[in-house]
């Protein structure tokens, strides 16, 4: 019965304080989310996905700039360099 009271004390606090929700609802303009069904990285700006980084590639909505050079250097190449990265970064 106590268990009752208290989460029962507990529901009308949070209820009567609505700030908590609109907090937790509350999302950043920019944010990277994970989409586990997806398998992906979808990158949002202002609520909309601008970008999509899965296991085939990365896509964009607008423009690529760059300063340095593209390089195809095969897939095999791309992602013996990936784990070298990865590998090292656990090194550090």
């Amino acid at each position: 019965m106590r268990s009752f009271i208290a989460t029962a004390a507990v529901c009308a606090v949070l209820t009567g304080y609505p700030a908590f929700a609109q907090e937790a609802d509350k999302q950043d303009a920019v944010r990277i989310e994970m989409d586990q069904n997806a398998k992906a990285f979808v990158f949002i700006i202002d609520d909309e996905p601008v970008a999509l980084l899965d296991r085939h590639g990365l896509e964009l909505v607008e423009h690529l700039s760059y300063g340095g050079m593209l390089t195809d250097k095969g897939r095999e190449s791309a992602r013996r360099d990936i784990k070298n990265k990865i590998q090292e970064g656990r090194d550090e």
